[in-house]
């Protein structure tokens, strides 16, 4: 393996789920059963259970997203970009890639993306049988990984 990152949500975005976890809880025991006839304490805690276990299960949903490169080529979510179809590759700094993400992108464009990742790469996909003009796939080590697709597609020319 050439080149591996994991997509993981920030931390801060579990914490932010928590905070929204527990007003739940309060609007269950303040709105939810009578005191006297259930113990409201416990409706709290498996409403406040259920709600984490949700929160958290999307969470680790959205963090089961990698980027690898290996000598077949690019592997991002299940989709294979062969070694030897990389063409151009540039490294998108914040500003480059909400351009090429925004304004100037195109429909018929790969893209991989994740909403906390604010840099990429893009590679152009140097094949005339595949309509998919590049790829842009979002990563925290942009320079990193352009340099091993780089590496990796003179090493196959």
């Amino acid at each position: 393996m050439l080149f591996f990152e994991q997509r993981r949500v920030p931390w801060w975005w579990w914490l932010v789920a928590l905070l929204i976890a527990v007003p739940s809880v309060e609007i269950v025991a303040v709105f939810g059963p009578d005191r006297e006839t259930t113990r409201s304490w416990i409706v709290a805690v498996v409403a406040f259970a259920a709600t984490v276990a949700v929160i958290a299960a999307c969470l680790v949903a959205l963090s089961r997203s990698s980027v690898t490169v290996d000598p077949e080529g690019l592997h991002v979510e299940r989709r294979l970009l062969p070694a030897g179809v990389i063409g151009r590759v540039r490294a998108l700094d914040r500003e480059t890639a909400r351009l090429v993400l925004g304004r100037d992108a195109r429909a018929d464009a790969r893209l991989s993306i994740r909403p906390w990742v604010h840099t990429a790469v893009q590679i152009e996909v140097a094949d005339d049988a595949d309509s998919t003009p590049y790829w842009v796939v979002g990563t925290r080590r942009p320079d990193e990984l352009a340099t091993v697709l780089a590496g990796l597609r003179d090493q196959r020319a």
